[in-house]
């Protein structure tokens, strides 16, 4: 069959007023093969289902159905959490991203090239030097005198 004996169509590439290409038409040997090679799958899946149902045990059938079922049961409930998901996706996609936060700036005072006290630095002191001494008070014990780390 050439281009041009298509009904309607004039070569491969036309497309229809919506801007859809336009498929050829399906021949009817295809169709009628599909159709014949799935009613021959349909036959053979009952009949190996009536083959292997009629060998097994009472109990077995019953597991086997239990199983069928619960598959049978899930799929319409893994159906809607799939619809609801999408759903709300889309739903998220169209809605406007909220305002951003306004940036954090962080202003440091600018380093002092000589060891001053809290009075030249802007209330800060300088990070070299020596740690204060510290005290510590035991709650519930003896009260005791303690100079740079030794007792009295």
């Amino acid at each position: 069959m050439s281009r041009g004996q298509w009904k309607g169509v004039e070569s491969v590439n036309e497309v229809n007023p919506y801007g859809m290409p336009v498929e050829p038409p399906r021949s009817q040997v295809g169709a009628r093969l599909r159709l014949f090679v799935s009613i021959v799958s349909v036959a053979f899946v009952v009949t190996l289902a009536v083959m292997v149902g009629q060998r097994l045990s009472d109990q077995a059938m019953a597991v086997l159905a239990g199983t069928v079922c619960g598959v049978g049961a899930s799929i319409p409930t893994s159906l809607l959490i799939v619809w609801v998901t999408r759903r709300r996706q889309e739903q998220q996609a169209a809605r406007p991203l909220p305002s951003a936060y306004p940036p954090v700036v962080v202003v440091q005072p600018p380093a002092q090239t000589s060891v001053a006290g809290p009075q030249q630095t802007g209330g800060y002191l300088s990070p070299y030097l020596p740690p204060a001494q510290r005290e510590f008070t035991v709650v519930g014990g003896a009260v005791e005198e303690v100079q740079r780390g030794y007792r009295q």
